[in-house]
């Protein structure tokens, strides 16, 4: 018996029908492609795959058959952010639903994997990033659902991040091929939001889904989204036009003195967001920022006052929004051009879930435009470097890129070039976007751009430019608050915060070590090694461990060595094991007998040393590796004055 939910054709509609109705409380499907959908993972007889614009139920496609299903249902998605905001959605509708991550305490993991582990476990849907699923740790759960036949679905939620084409490549999604591969008899569901055809067959592909494959796609077209873009450089005021925007989209207060509506406001680099918020707010507009350099708590609270509705405005990275469900966002604006269109798409479609107008604005700037632009070609640099060549996928950033420019400069209706690159038919806009409502305004715009662009100049006013404590532009070096030049980014964030630090850590030390070289210049030449004298007294005389230290230097620190060691010891009238040796005592010999503590009391007492082994007297004194060599040369130097002053 298969794990998914069987029975007769009637009796399946009836019961998706109770299911929509009494636990997501809806009357009825969105849409007739999503009711299709829905009854079609059901059946469990295919892989299924999903494309669907934002807002349009992908997730009602594998919620509602998981909740029928006899079985648990595994749902793969890239970040820990939208995994906890699907999971607080699902429990507020009393589904048993849990998460399997790495911020788990170890308790709360436990109580997960017993229930897993039961008879008859109470968990219905099972949400996991990739790397877990791939994880070692998870393979005897996962065989153990298996081999009782309890594995209803595996859901691949934002698939089309297994894609190399596409605007959001994750390589640990890859390894997601191998995990189909290996339940070959699970029906499997893909769901994306944005795909484009070749982004398409390469899911399918990558994720070894089973021919014949159900295709549900509906058209990216949205009729009620308003899409215009504005150029910075023509802008007298950037900040004033986005607040009287702002206030446009949101419309007349309601009679408590909110807004029955919300915006979102996206920006490049935490730094932005944190000056756009308090520029809105400096208008008399309450907004915040939202980004991965906050507190986890602090991105809650501000995540529920926007939900809410107490702060209207909310100013993010790219990271906000993934999974959170609010009809009524009435505006989304992008402070900077996006990277891609397809994650311009994803994002400006958080806008009008409920199918109410509302807008969608692009701040241009050909500033912003040269920087993600550099920032894109010194990481095709990086990839050639270490593979040797380009691989044709490596080039798909910039030509997604490129698209997103074109978008912003060609005089063309915004949807049509939307439909286009998704591969749509052209749809019939209504002038639904500026190009098509004022085509003559915005031409006369993208002139003026041109001929200001071609001068150098812009219509932005200096007074209107915040500069930082000593006069900095925050423009410059990309706004870096700290240490005004690196800007920090969270295009990729979240799935871990720490893991991104340690990716900015390791890029800054890289940096660091590339600027060191080039100040340092041509490196001198290295000296020949000079071989020793057959008689030298040094231990492996001829090894090159310690670069630039020469055989001479080392004989002469011995030397020295010896001599002060001869001089305390001659001080010394009292018989030891030390005086009947007929030579001065070698290093390595000496450090051998004070670690053993062969030097009496009394000789450490009228020698006024500490009556301790030298390991444990000083830690930068003499060591020696086997091969006899001074390993610290600070700690030789420290050990000769110590020896020189008993």
């Amino acid at each position: 018996m298969n794990a998914h939910y069987s029975t007769s054709s009637f009796g399946r509609d009836c019961k998706i029908q109770k299911a929509l109705k009494k636990i997501f409380g809806f009357d009825s499907f969105r849409t007739l492609l999503q009711e299709s959908a829905v009854k079609e993972v059901v059946k469990g007889e295919n892989d299924v795959f999903i494309c669907m614009p934002t807002g349009a139920g992908k997730s009602l496609c594998y919620q509602l058959p998981a909740v029928l299903a006899i079985g648990i249902t595994i749902v793969i998605s890239p970040l820990i952010a939208l995994i906890q905001d699907q999971v607080d959605h699902l429990l507020v509708l009393k589904i048993k639903v849990c998460s399997l991550n790495s911020k788990l305490t170890i308790q709360e993991r436990k109580k997960i994997l017993i229930d897993l582990q039961s008879e008859k476990p109470q968990i219905k849907l099972l949400y996991i990033t990739p790397e877990m699923a791939a994880s070692v740790s998870f393979q005897p759960t996962l065989n153990s659902l298996l081999n009782r036949n309890l594995l209803s679905y595996l859901i691949i939620d934002e698939a089309h991040c297994v894609s190399q084409w596409g605007h959001d490549f994750r390589p640990d999604y890859l390894r997601l091929g191998s995990l189909r591969s290996h339940i070959p008899q699970t029906p499997c569901i893909a769901l994306t939001a944005t795909a484009t055809k070749q982004v398409q067959d390469d899911i399918i592909d990558s994720l070894k889904l089973k021919q014949p494959v159900a295709m549900f796609k509906t058209s990216c077209f949205r009729s009620n989204l308003f899409y215009d873009v504005q150029f910075k450089e023509l802008l007298t005021d950037p900040y004033g036009n986005l607040n009287d925007f702002c206030l446009k989209a949101l419309g007349e207060k309601n009679s408590t003195g909110g807004y029955t509506g919300c915006g979102i406001v996206y920006c490049r680099t935490r730094d932005a967001c944190e000056e756009v918020a308090f520029q809105l707010s400096f208008r008399g507009l309450k907004a915040k920022a939202y980004h991965a350099g906050l507190k986890t708590a602090d991105r809650t609270t501000i995540q529920n006052e926007w939900m809410e509705e107490v702060v209207p405005v909310i100013v993010a990275t790219i990271s906000f929004g993934m999974g959170v469900d609010k009809a009524n966002v009435r505006f989304v604006a992008h402070w900077n051009i996006a990277k891609s269109m397809a994650g311009y798409y994803q994002e400006s479609g958080r806008a009008g879930r409920d199918g109410k107008n509302s807008s969608c604005r692009l701040y241009y700037s050909r500033n912003d435009r040269d920087q993600i632009s550099f920032f894109i070609k010194r990481d095709m640099a990086k990839r050639q470097g270490k593979r040797g060549s380009l691989k044709t996928y490596d080039k798909a950033s910039m030509v997604g890129f490129e698209v997103m420019v074109n978008f912003c400069e060609q005089l063309e209706c915004r949807h049509a070039a939307i439909a286009r690159y998704f591969g749509d038919e052209k749809p019939l806009c209504n002038k639904s976007c500026d190009c098509c409502l004022n085509p003559g305004g915005v031409n006369k715009q993208l002139d003026l751009l041109q001929s200001l662009t071609d001068r150098g100049k812009t219509c932005i006013r200096a007074a209107e430019v915040s500069q930082g404590p000593f006069g900095n532009d925050p423009e410059l070096y990309d706004g870096g608050r700290k240490g005004y030049g690196f800007a920090r980014y969270d295009e990729d964030c979240d799935g871990d915060d720490e893991e991104a630090s340690e990716h900015r850590k390791k890029e800054w030390n890289q940096f660091y070590q590339q600027q060191m070289k080039l100040r340092k210049g041509t490196e001198l030449e290295k000296k020949e090694f000079i071989p020793p004298e057959p008689f030298c007294p040094l231990k492996d005389a001829s090894s090159q461990k310690i670069p630039k230290l020469t055989v001479k230097a080392r004989e002469h620190c011995l030397k020295i060595l010896e001599e002060a060691l001869s001089s305390n010891l001659q001080k010394d009238g009292a018989a030891s094991r030390w005086r009947r040796s007929t030579k001065p005592p070698k290093l390595a010999l000496c450090t051998q007998y004070w670690d053993q503590g062969l030097v009496s009391p009394q000789q450490q007492m009228r020698n006024h040393l500490p009556w301790k082994k030298t390991s444990s007297l000083h830690p930068s004194c003499i060591r020696l590796n086997p091969s006899g060599l001074v390993l610290d040369i600070e700690g030789f130097v420290d050990s000769f004055r110590l020896l020189l002053n008993c």
